[in-house]
């Protein structure tokens, strides 16, 4: 199997995302949208991801891949081509949101493609696949500088161009791949949902999400305040970044070995911290320094939810519990992307970091909490 595809597809649908961000204030003031408009438009990627997953994850559990497949890279390659021409709130939301079913969709088979017949090695796979996740948001922002001179439609264009030459492989890859295959239906989320382990990994991931969905929604007004211009703020991103292109493959193998629920109270005493960071920085350069811990304790707690979930499901029903990990996450990203922009406009950085922060300490430590309850049962052996 040419792996190397499925992770270079995955690499280009986020950094159609990255892309997006870096230009978001241009696109505010370009098109008039007020700050409750540039929300939906951000907020709309994550939704779209959240109800395709939710809707669609049995058929790929169940072995049914051909039609989410083409689904999934026809979406990732328009999406990008919308957002580049759109003039009002309602195209650019809708762009965003293709761009979100690729993304979202990709990912659910890439999972079920990488596992195969055995989560043996899981965490590693889910490792990589979340770093070349990560490369492609924090090289969108650089893309997006780099064809920035031959214009606004260029990044978006050449993204496109790219997913088209890449992902058609790719998508044949993961089509030849043999997966495992199980009569799921809706109620095998209902079992999920009420297993502590899980419980514990959707509280990880909404704190996950939820500080993306701020940091996305307003880096690039964030930080242009601070002074810093569209290269400067591509850079910043990279060193947000940096720490997971490497550390995602060793947190799952740490994972994996010692339980999902090990990595996971570290990866939150730096990653709560650092959010909180954020609204008392003064400059790029400290920004700069608290995104490096929010990298470094996103890798670990990301990694220790998808973990925990795949301890549960098995590699039968890793399409349905990675789409329930993920609803969870996109939730809540979907809510804070929508919400930022206007409460950073109300009420300042210190306001919005502080308190994101304050609400993620509240929820990972109730994560904690549920994942010292939970079993090393899978789902599959009690269904």
């Amino acid at each position: 199997m040419r792996v190397w595809l499925i992770y270079l597809t995955n690499f280009l649908l986020t950094s159609a995302l990255g892309v997006v961000f870096v230009f978001l204030e241009d696109v505010q003031a370009d098109r008039g949208l007020a700050d409750w408009e540039i929300g939906v438009v951000a907020a709309t990627g994550f939704g779209a991801a959240l109800l395709a997953q939710l809707a669609l994850s049995p058929m790929a559990d169940r072995g049914t891949t051909r039609p989410l497949a083409v689904l999934a890279l026809l979406a990732g390659i328009v999406g990008p081509i919308g957002f580049a021409y759109g003039q009002t709130m309602l195209v650019l939301a809708t762009s965003r949101g293709l761009s979100g079913i690729g993304l979202g969709l990709f990912g659910l088979l890439a999972r079920k493609a990488l596992l195969g017949l055995d989560a043996t090695g899981g965490g590693r796979k889910l490792g990589m696949l979340l770093s070349t996740a990560v490369a492609g948001f924090i090289i969108g922002p650089v893309i997006g500088a780099v064809f920035e001179p031959l214009g606004f439609e260029a990044p978006f264009l050449a993204v496109s161009i790219a997913l088209l030459f890449v992902g058609v492989p790719a998508t044949a890859t993961i089509l030849r791949t043999e997966i495992a295959a199980s009569p799921v239906d809706y109620s095998d989320l209902g079992r999920l949902i009420r297993r502590p382990k899980v419980q514990a990994a959707m509280l990880v991931q909404v704190v996950v999400y939820g500080f993306i969905g701020v940091f996305d929604a307003i880096v690039d007004r964030f930080l242009t305040d601070l002074g810093a211009s569209t290269a400067t703020i591509a850079v910043t991103i990279l060193f947000v970044g940096g720490p997971m292109l490497v550390l995602p493959r060793i947190a799952g193998d740490m994972a994996e070995r010692n339980g999902g629920a090990t990595v996971m109270l570290p990866a939150l005493l730096i990653l709560i911290p650092a959010m909180a960071g954020y609204g008392l920085a003064g400059s790029v350069v400290v920004v700069t320094m608290f995104g490096f811990l929010h990298g470094t304790g996103e890798s670990f707690a990301s990694i220790s939810a998808q973990v925990l979930v795949l301890e549960v499901t098995g590699a039968e029903r890793a399409a349905v519990g990675s789409a329930l990990l993920d609803a969870a996450g996109l939730s809540a990203a979907t809510l804070t992307a929508a919400l930022a922009p206007t409460v950073y406009g109300a009420a300042g950085a210190r306001t919005l970091f502080v308190g994101t922060a304050t609400l993620g300490a509240v929820l990972g430590f109730t994560a904690m909490a549920r994942a010292r309850k939970g079993s090393d049962q899978q789902l599959v052996a009690v269904a």
